[in-house]
């Protein structure tokens, strides 16, 4: 009799903890389907997902000319280089020996040239390296007399914002406006539309007698 109350003791055992196992294994097998699920989803996203754009050229051009327009038609600005490579993941373009024309209807065209550059995806900054220069030549009045003398701006790297006719450099930076020259030795920002210059860090040089009553350097 004890015997058989210890088998029948054990079977209870077995029994009960098999119903307590059950959900269990339940959860078990619901946490691997899931993750299965999960597994197949970020794979199958993964694959259709467009792969990222390498910073590889997808097109050169040679002595090339790029001009952009203004709303109305007219030119905002041209630029001719010797060798022009587009970038098709930021739409950036590189040029080689770039020399950038910037036309504004409120302030004289400006040259601007370098051994390098480059243009944003937008065609609204062009920033140029190595030697970069800008000119302007000066301006006369009516009567032929010079209003303002010819500019002269050099520093190894320049950044043109061409939608506000201005420029800026963080180097050091040489101007030559008429007879005057300046260093500066953190750089300038010049506004081609009200025709100012301002110099950053040590600035040294000499202002000619024909400045004196101008506001522009400063």
């Amino acid at each position: 009799m004890r015997l058989s109350a210890a088998l029948l003791s054990a079977r209870d055992l077995i029994v009960t903890l098999g119903i307590r196992l059950v959900p269990i294994f339940i959860m078990a097998a619901l946490t691997l389907v899931s993750f299965w699920f999960l597994q197949k989803n970020t794979q199958d996203e993964a694959l259709l997902a467009p792969a990222k754009k390498k910073h590889e050229p997808d097109y050169i051009f040679i002595n090339a000319k790029l001009t952009v327009l203004n709303l109305d038609g007219s030119t905002k600005y041209r630029l001719l280089g010797k060798e022009f490579k587009h970038y098709a993941d930021d739409a950036s373009i590189d040029v080689k020996v770039p020399r950038l024309r910037l036309f504004n209807s409120k302030s004289p065209p400006l040259t601007i040239q370098a051994k390098t550059g480059q243009i944003n995806g937008d065609l609204d900054i062009v920033e140029l390296f190595d030697q970069a220069e800008v000119s302007r030549p000066q301006q006369l009045g009516t009567t032929g007399a010079v209003i303002d003398p010819s500019l002269l701006l050099s520093s190894n790297y320049l950044k043109v914002f061409v939608n506000e006719d201005r420029l800026i450099t963080h180097l050091p930076v040489l101007i030559e406006r008429g007879e005057s020259v300046m260093t500066a030795s953190q750089g300038a920002v010049y506004n081609n539309i009200d025709q100012s210059i301002s110099m950053r860090g040590d600035v040294k040089g000499s202002i000619a007698a024909s400045d004196t009553n101008r506001n522009s350097l400063r």
